[in-house]
C-alpha cells in the first residue's frame, strides 16, 4: 500500500495543472478576496436594538403582602417577619431580572416592552412585533423564597418563547437569562450557606446585568475568513483529482495488474483514501503557513490554537479522503470518469456556497447555514472560525463528530461499491 500511496503523491506534486487547482488558485483567491473585500470583515457586524416582550405576573407589592402571611402562618416570630420581608424584596429575582432587562448597556441590543397577559404578548410575537417573550409567572418570587430562605425543592420557572430558536436574537435573549440564572443561583446558593452573610454583597445589582463577549478572540477578518472559505474548498478538489487518475490507471491496465499479482481490491482503494488524507492535510497546512507568512493571518495564537487547528485538518482530510474513495468506486464501478467531473465541477461549487465559502451565509438565511453546516466543508468551516474566535475543542466537538460520521458512512459506501475483480 505505500508503494501506491507514494505513487499517487508523486504523480500529484508533478502535475503543474493540478498544483495550479489544489494550491495556485487558492492562494491567488485568498488574497484577491482579502484585499478587494477588506471591509467585508465580522468585526463590522453590528445588530440593531430589539423589542422583547416581558410579561410580569403579580405585583411585587401584592407578593410581599402574601409573603408575610407566609410567614406568619409558618410561625415565623413577629419581630423576625420585617427582616424577612425586607430581606425578600431586596432579592427578588422578577424585580432584578426587570431592571437587568431596562439596564443601559442591555437596552443597546434589547428593548423591553411590557404587556399585561401573555395572550397580548405571544399574538404580537406571532404578528413580528417583538423578537420573543419572557414570562415571569404569578408566585414566582415566593417560589423561589421558599426555597432559598425555609429549602422548598419546588420553584417557578420563567419562560422564554420565541419565533426561531436558532437566529441570532434568541441567542442574546438567552444568553442574558442564562447568565442572570446561573449568577442569582450561585449568589443564593453563597448567602444560604453563609445564613444570610453574602446577601448584602451577593445580590447587589453590580453583579447582574453584565453582557460579556462570548469570546476574548479577535473579530475574524476577511483575510482570515477567506483562508478558511478557500482552503476547504478547494480541498475538496483533490477527490475528484485523484479519482480520475484511478479511472486513468484501470484504461492502463494498472488495476487488473494489481490484481493479477493478488492485492487485495481494497488494499487499491484504501491507498486512494490515506492519498486523499495525506494530501489534503499537506494541502492545507502549506494554505495556512503560507497565509500567515505573507498576510499574518494566523499570527499570535497560542501553541495549543496551533494543535487543535491540526486536529481540525486532519479531521477534515479524512473525509476528503473518504470523499476520494467513494469516488474512486463509483468512477471504477460504473467504469466511466463522469462522476469525478460531476462533483469536482458542480458539486463542489455548490457545497463551497452553502457552507459559506463565498459570503457569510447566514446573512441571507440561518437555514441555508444550517444546511451549509451537514456539508463536510460548511461544518468544518464553521468549526475553523469557531476556534478562531477562541472556542475550546469541547464546544467544536459536535460539528467534529458529525464530519467523523460522515467520513464513517462514506467509507462503508465506497467499500459496498468497489469493484472485487478485474475489471478490464
Amino acid at each position: 500500500m505505500f508503494s501506491l500511496i507514494k505513487k499517487d503523491t508523486l504523480i500529484l506534486t508533478r502535475s503543474r495543472s493540478d498544483l495550479t487547482e489544489l494550491l495556485l488558485m487558492p492562494f491567488i483567491l485568498i488574497a484577491i478576496l482579502g484585499l478587494a473585500l477588506g471591509n467585508l470583515t465580522l468585526s463590522e457586524f453590528t445588530i440593531n436594538a430589539f423589542p422583547v416582550a416581558l410579561v410580569q405576573g403579580q405585583s411585587i407589592d401584592r407578593e410581599l403582602e402574601d409573603w408575610e402571611e407566609v410567614l406568619e402562618n409558618r410561625g415565623v416570630p413577629d419581630d423576625t417577619i420585617p427582616l424577612l420581608t425586607s430581606q425578600a424584596e431586596a432579592m427578588a429575582p422578577g424585580i432584578q431580572l426587570s431592571t437587568l432587562l431596562n439596564d443601559d448597556e442591555v437596552a443597546e441590543w434589547i428593548q423591553v416592552v411590557e404587556y399585561a397577559s401573555n395572550e397580548d404578548a405571544l399574538e404580537a410575537l406571532d404578528e413580528g412585533e417583538v423578537a420573543g417573550v419572557i414570562t415571569i409567572p404569578d408566585g414566582f418570587n415566593a417560589s423561589v423564597w421558599n426555597a432559598v430562605m425555609f429549602d422548598e425543592d419546588e420553584t417557578g420557572v420563567i419562560s422564554l418563547e420565541v419565533q426561531n430558536f436558532d437566529n441570532v436574537t434568541t441567542d442574546i435573549i438567552r444568553s442574558v437569562l442564562s447568565t442572570y440564572a446561573n449568577q442569582f443561583n450561585l449568589e443564593a446558593s453563597i448567602a444560604v450557606a453563609t445564613e444570610g452573610g453574602a446577601e448584602a454583597s451577593g445580590l447587589s445589582d453590580d453583579n447582574y446585568g453584565e453582557i460579556t463577549t462570548l469570546t476574548a478572540a479577535d473579530p475574524i477578518s476577511s483575510f482570515q475568513y477567506y483562508t478558511i472559505g478557500m482552503g476547504v474548498m478547494f480541498a475538496l478538489h483533490t477527490a475528484p483529482a485523484l479519482a480520475s487518475r484511478a479511472f486513468k490507471e484501470k484504461k492502463q491496465h494498472v488495476f487488473g495488474r494489481l490484481m493479477i499479482s493478488r492485492m487485495s481490491p481494497l488494499t487499491f482503494l484504501g491507498s486512494k483514501m490515506i492519498s486523499g488524507t495525506i494530501i489534503t492535510f499537506l494541502q492545507l497546512g502549506i494554505l495556512f503557513g503560507l497565509s500567515t507568512l505573507i498576510f499574518g493571518t494566523l499570527r499570535g495564537y497560542p501553541l495549543r490554537f496551533w494543535i487543535d487547528l491540526g486536529m481540525l485538518s486532519l479531521a477534515f482530510s479524512l473525509v476528503v479522503g473518504a470523499i476520494t474513495s467513494l469516488l474512486t468506486s463509483i468512477t471504477l464501478y460504473s467504469n466511466s470518469d463522469a462522476s469525478s467531473g460531476f462533483f469536482g465541477g458542480i458539486l463542489v461549487t455548490l457545497f463551497a456556497f452553502v457552507g459559506g465559502s463565498f459570503t457569510p451565509v447566514e446573512q441571507f438565511s440561518e437555514a441555508l447555514r444550517s444546511i451549509g453546516n451537514w456539508t463536510p466543508n460548511g461544518a468544518m468551516m464553521t468549526a475553523y472560525l469557531q476556534l478562531m474566535q477562541g472556542f475550546n475543542m469541547s464546544e467544536i466537538s459536535p460539528l467534529v463528530t458529525r464530519v467523523a460520521g460522515m467520513t464513517a458512512v462514506l467509507l462503508v459506501i465506497s467499500v459496498g461499491l468497489f469493484p472485487k475483480r478485474r475489471l478490464d
